[in-house]
């Protein structure tokens, strides 16, 4: 439930931004007039790479009584049609709980790898800075649990899980902006980081 209020509110922060940017600059007039298969708003476009270096929040690997690091995130996108990308993502992420008495604690780490693929709204928001755009696809979770008791007590776990994001990058440059994604990874529900278009 808490992730779909993220998701939502995500969505509806993306949504606001986007009207208000096209309020004040009204390129709409003429951007709409194009037949839709020509027109584009130059976010994105078929021959697009994009990079994007983040970081997660919350780190779902955590324990309640532990710290955790990460999950980072390294993606990247390669545009095949005007809107529509596909790609594949890394994220890693790990955990511990509070040492016990005996100093001793259980730790765990876990990687994500994943394909996606992207559908980008370009030719129905007219921002050239803005990229908005939704993903889905299927990765493979590996987590490995581990304390100080020793060996014998590590296990490895790995799973499919479905992928799923909203997403936006606002672009300072043509070639670096930043990016804010929401959606379920199993890794966070939020991650933000920077993003570099070739």
């Amino acid at each position: 439930m808490k992730k779909t209020r993220i998701i939502f509110l995500f969505t509806a922060v993306i949504g606001l931004l986007s009207s208000n940017f096209v309020n004040a600059q009204d390129p709409g007039r003429e951007f709409y007039k194009q037949p839709y298969k020509s027109r584009n708003s130059g976010s994105f476009d078929a021959n697009t790479n994009v990079v994007n270096l983040g970081i997660g929040v919350p780190n779902e690997l955590r324990y309640n009584d532990g710290r955790g690091f990460g999950p980072m995130y390294l993606k990247y996108e390669h545009g095949i049609l005007d809107e529509i990308g596909i790609g594949g993502e890394f994220s890693f992420a790990a955990a511990r709980t509070k040492r016990n008495n005996n100093n001793k604690a259980w730790r765990r780490a876990g990687f994500n790898v994943g394909i996606l693929g992207y559908y980008h709204f370009n030719k129905l928001i007219p921002v050239e800075k803005l990229d908005v755009y939704v993903g889905v696809g299927l990765g493979t979770q590996v987590i490995t649990y581990s304390n100080d008791f020793g060996r014998e007590n590590q296990a490895t776990d790995a799973s499919a899980i479905g992928l799923f994001k909203v997403g936006a990058r606002w672009y300072f440059t043509p070639g670096f902006g930043v990016y804010l994604e929401s959606g379920y990874d199993a890794m966070s529900s939020v991650n933000l980081g920077l993003s570099f278009r070739f």
